[in-house]
């Protein structure tokens, strides 16, 4: 047996530390050497049941009748997983190059081999997903079933004397406890989700592969054969990155206290469920690259932005001209939805990309300021008048989920790749990095950000417009500096810098209200060119958001523009 590397983790066994051999899956989901598993049954088989090396969960043989060694080739051979590690070593072997088999046909053959790694790199990731869903949702029920008995005893304790209403009570926690167990297994689905878009993407790149082999078009094989390339990486990324320890999870019953009365109560207990939501899939899968670009390649620092679309925000019931302060874009299938803070009107309106028609409204005490994003498709609102932050569900009706209570006034807000918030205090106040609890974790003071007020996530950095000053700072979360924006002779046409936001290359672009233009920076904060101009019909701008591949714009006077990549 070959000798696994440190990036081989997922693909070795656990007992003899090496890369699988003809391996074999328990019950439970975790996977041996045949060998190893044959092994450790000799030593370790008591009543014909045996305990799993990792899980300690009970297994039983399923012919105890065979002969013993023959007990381990009993359970199923993965074969998902077999497949990976042939071509994961095939991969490795190829410098991760599937082109250097041959140098004939390479477009065709570039997508037939990389169709043929993401088919079965696709199939292992997801086998591996709903092994990982199983096990966590087979501990939620078996933790349910043990509190439905628990429930029952406590009832049986009193069900003689007062059969009705503890009856009535058991029933009650009951159907508590079906759908605390369905919510938490929904919870634990939704962990996955990226992992599940993974799995939909590299099929819908195997359709396209499969499409392109079929007609055998080589003009469009070598405008796609990229696509492939990327997709094969992506998967064989996922598969060498170290997989999280999943925690049992458990629904438990909280039993009452006793207060040392006689008096009668029928009170089964409190249903406690698990915190799934503390659970971090840590897997960073990049996606934005894949089959979802764009026919044409854009080059960003040469192609122009061209208008292709004006919403009016304003409504019948606003009482003043809209005064946007902020958008957010949430990507749909059909239609992307618009998100807008009015600043005058204290509401925050959202819209139809592709009906320019207001979905729904909700009104604010004061006015609200900056947006941002949860990964639970939850929109945040800040409030600095109330010192405030709105929790917002916006996927039909616009509606508060809570309300926060800040010590201080917070304006800008985004939401960090851990989850964290990145917030700016003000003028004269610095950029905080809170917890999800808003508790300030650390802050990045005021004379390394001058006058803090519109920034936004680029990779695992901040980016932040420094207001009145015109200077654009990029720095960690922890606060290191990666590159300041201000001492090139191109800062001199900087007039009145607003929002920012960065596109999926990284690419910064940020409002200058005072020449009605939309400035584009490279990646390491060089200014590149103005790609908006008032010529393109842009009047005063004071917010942008990039979702694909187009830059929404949202001007002082309520209307939103959308531009879109035009090769020069």
């Amino acid at each position: 047996m070959a000798t696994a590397s440190s990036t081989d983790d997922e693909i070795s066994c656990s007992l003899c530390l090496e890369i699988f051999t003809d391996p074999r899956g328990l019950p439970c989901g975790h996977t041996f050497c045949l060998t190893c598993l044959q092994n450790h049954i000799d030593a370790n088989t008591t009543d014909d049941t045996f305990m799993c090396p990792n899980c300690r969960d009970v297994v039983g043989i399923p012919d105890n009748k065979q002969p013993t060694s023959s007990w381990a080739s009993q359970f199923k051979r993965n074969l998902a997983l077999v497949d990976a590690i042939g071509l994961i070593k095939q991969f490795k072997i190829l410098g991760g190059d599937p082109r250097a088999t041959t140098q004939q046909d390479p477009n065709r053959l570039v997508i037939e081999s990389s169709c043929e790694t993401i088919k079965k790199f696709s199939h292992f990731i997801e086998h591996q997903m709903t092994s990982d869903i199983e096990r966590l949702q087979r501990s939620v029920d078996v933790s349910a079933t043990q509190t439905a008995a628990q429930m029952q005893r406590q009832g049986d304790k009193l069900i003689s004397e007062f059969t009705t209403a503890v009856r009535t009570e058991l029933e009650k926690s009951n159907s508590e406890l079906d759908k605390c167990r369905q919510s938490v297994n929904n919870e634990i689905v939704e962990l996955f989700i990226d992992v599940n878009r993974l799995i939909e993407e590299s099929k819908e790149c195997l359709k396209l592969g499969e499409n392109l082999l079929r007609s055998t078009s080589l003009p469009d094989m070598k405008r796609h054969v990229s696509k492939f390339s990327k997709m094969q990486k992506i998967t064989a990324d996922y598969l060498a990155t170290q997989r999280p320890e999943f925690p049992d999870l458990a629904i438990t019953l909280v039993e009452p206290e006793k207060t040392g009365r006689k008096t009668f109560s029928a009170e089964i207990g409190r249903i406690l469920r698990p915190d799934v939501k503390s659970i971090k899939i840590t897997h960073k899968i990049y996606l934005q690259t894949t089959i979802f670009e764009p026919e044409v390649e854009i080059n960003r620092k040469s192609d122009r932005l061209k208008h292709e679309q004006t919403i009016n925000t304003k409504l019948q019931s606003d009482t003043k001209c809209p005064n946007l302060s902020s958008i957010l874009v949430l990507e749909g299938q059909d239609s992307n939805k618009i998100i807008v803070t009015d600043f005058k009107n204290k509401s925050v309106k959202s819209f139809s990309s592709e009906h320019k028609t207001v979905q729904s409204l909700y009104r604010t005490t004061s006015g609200p300021w900056y947006l941002a994003k949860t990964r639970d498709h939850q929109v945040l609102v800040t409030l600095p008048e109330e010192r405030q932050l709105l929790y917002l569900n916006v996927q039909d009706d616009i509606r508060l989920v809570k309300t926060v209570t800040t010590k201080k006034r917070y304006y800008g807000i985004t939401v960090l790749p851990d989850d964290n918030m990145a917030v700016t205090e003000g003028l004269s106040g610095c950029v905080h990095i809170l917890n999800q609890r808003c508790g300030v974790i650390r802050s990045i003071p005021n004379k390394m950000i001058p006058n803090p007020w519109h920034l936004t996530v680029k990779g695992d950095s901040l980016v932040v417009v420094s207001y009145t000053t015109n200077i654009i700072t990029c720095v960690s979360s922890s606060g290191q500096v990666m590159w300041v924006s201000r001492d090139s002779a191109s800062s001199a046409s900087f007039h009145l810098l607003c929002d920012v936001t960065c596109d999926t290359e990284q690419f910064a672009y940020v409002c200058d209200n005072g020449r009605d233009a939309i400035v584009q920076l490279s990646r390491d904060g060089e200014f590149i060119r103005d790609v908006i101009t008032k010529e393109d019909g842009l009047k005063q701008p004071v917010s942008l958001c990039f979702a694909q591949d187009k830059l929404y714009v949202a001007e002082q006077n309520g209307k939103i523009k959308i531009f879109g990549w035009r090769q020069t």
